[in-house]
Parts: structure tokens; C-alpha cells; sequence
């Protein structure tokens, strides 16, 4: 069986597969390919146990009441903070040690970038999903010009940003984000690819696509519209088309084969540039 690769997005001929999408187009349920997946497994029956890591706001996605939610997060404040949890675990998600294929489906939203070693959190839900179970990744994409800006500047200019442009008042104080990030290339699109591949992890779903704020300011503001533009073709020529300004994020849907497969659709090579 085939991945979904979301929208008709053409990567370079060397990379089919990988697609693109404006947040803006995915405007309900029935738009969001995670969703669906989400709902597919949630339709055989039965109760999901599902673990939220970095728990300190619900994912977007939709799930059932016959579902066991199970947060962890290395601060006590973040975890309290979300009321839908039934279950909540101090700790890091790179080093605690989660019961071996226990969860059903694993969600990870924006917790990668602030990992110091991202990879150590992807084992560590390889061998904590149950067997045909999720993960579902969402996070920046490093190198993008969003990335490569977030990842060698640092926290007070972040909280600058998020203060003033973004217009969060509470930016910096405690309990607030932004947190420091890392942003290691190992968690890049093409990395996590190359992470299934070698754990015979099926690949569900990838995409990668333009955050709605940036949507947002290029609309309303013609001149960064212009500077978008100019960026665009600037940074595909000395970057070799390895940075677009206009993606900014990705989500990526693995799955655990109910049986280690001789060969699968992770198998195969899928070629990246982000």
C-alpha cells in the first residue's frame, strides 16, 4: 500500500514523493489526512491508548471517548495545565523508559525542536508503539529559512519575536513559550525518512507546508510579500533548492507493521530536500 503524500505538490524530479501544502487548505476534519488515519484506527473497535508527548497543549486531532490519553512532559506545570489527560508522567522523552509497545497511536507536536538529541526520543517511541500503531510527528523543518533563522539565534530574540511581532504578550514568562530550541538537523524530514526506512517503519503520510502566520503576513503586508519573493529565488540558488522560505513545518505519519515485512513501502528510497 501506498503513503499519502497530501496535495499535488512537485517536488524536483528526483523527489516525487514528498508533498506541500498551505495550513490554510486543511480547514476541517475531512481535510486532514492525520485525522483521517486517526479515525481509521480508532473504527476497529476497541479502547486507544494514546500518549501525548510534550503534553502541554492537545494536538489538534480529534479522538474518540474510548480513548486512555497519557501525557508526559518534563515540567509538573505544563502537564497539569492540560485537563484532558487521564494520565500524567514526569519526565524526558528522550530518557525515560516507556513501557515497550504500549501505546496505540503516539503523538509528538512541536516538542522535537527543543530536544537536544530528537533521535533518542524516536527510538524511544519505536519500541514504546504496539505493533500496526502511529507516530505522528509535527515540527519546523530545519532547514527552512524559518529553521535556519530559529535555530542560530537566540531565546531573547525568540521572545522578542513573540512578543512584539507574533503579539503574545506573555512570551518569556514562566510556563510561557517560547523554550529554548535546538533544532538539530537529525530531526529534519529527510532524517526521520531514513530513521523509518532503517526500523521498517511504514510511512504513512509526509508533508510539509507553509505555517498560517507567514500566510498571514505576506498577505497583509505587500513589502514582506516582495522580500518572500526575492528570498525565494535567492535562497534556491545558493542553497542548490535544499531552502524554500515558503515551507516553514511537516508532519510525518509512521506506522509499526503488525509483522516486520522482507520489504516495504519505508524500504523504498524516498528522496528528500528538506
Amino acid at each position: 500500500e501506498q503513503p499519502h503524500f497530501s496535495n499535488a505538490y512537485k517536488m524536483p524530479q528526483l523527489s516525487p514523493n514528498l508533498a506541500r501544502h498551505n495550513e490554510a487548505a486543511v480547514t476541517d476534519d475531512a481535510a486532514d489526512p492525520v485525522q483521517r488515519l486517526v479515525d481509521e484506527m480508532a473504527s476497529k473497535g476497541g479502547a486507544l491508548r494514546v500518549l501525548e508527548a510534550g503534553a502541554g497543549s492537545r494536538s489538534h486531532i480529534r479522538l474518540n471517548k474510548n480513548t486512555w490519553l497519557v501525557g508526559i512532559d518534563i515540567s509538573e506545570e505544563q502537564l497539569a495545565s492540560n485537563r484532558e489527560l487521564d494520565e500524567r508522567i514526569v519526565g524526558d522523552i528522550e530518557t525515560f523508559p516507556l513501557e515497550p509497545r504500549s501505546f496505540d497511536i503516539i503523538f509528538c507536536w512541536d516538542v522535537l525542536e527543543h530536544l537536544k538529541h530528537p533521535q533518542k526520543a524516536l527510538r524511544n517511541f519505536e519500541q514504546a508503539v504496539r505493533e500496526d500503531g502511529m507516530i505522528v510527528l509535527g515540527a519546523p523543518v530545519v532547514t527552512s529559512l524559518k529553521g535556519i533563522i530559529t535555530k542560530f539565534t537566540p531565546l531573547w530574540f525568540h521572545v522578542l519575536v513573540f512578543r512584539y511581532v507574533v503579539g503574545n504578550k506573555n512570551a518569556g514568562k514562566k510556563g510561557h513559550g517560547p523554550f529554548p530550541t535546538f533544532l538539530r538537523f537529525s530531526m529534519s524530514p529527510r532524517s526521520i525518512l531514513r530513521f523509518a526506512r532503517e526500523n521498517q517503519l511504514s510511512i504513512e503520510h509526509v508533508d510539509v507546508y507553509e505555517a498560517m502566520m507567514q500566510i498571514k503576513w505576506k498577505k497583509k503586508y505587500p513589502l514582506v510579500n516582495w522580500a518572500f519573493r526575492i528570498l525565494t529565488v535567492l535562497s534556491k540558488i545558493f542553497s542548490l533548492g535544499r531552502i524554500d522560505p515558503n515551507v516553514t513545518d511537516f508532519t510525518i505519519v509512521l506506522r509499526k507493521p503488525a509483522k516486520k515485512p522482507v520489504s516495504t513501502v519505508a524500504s523504498q528510497p524516498v528522496e528528500c530536500h528538506v
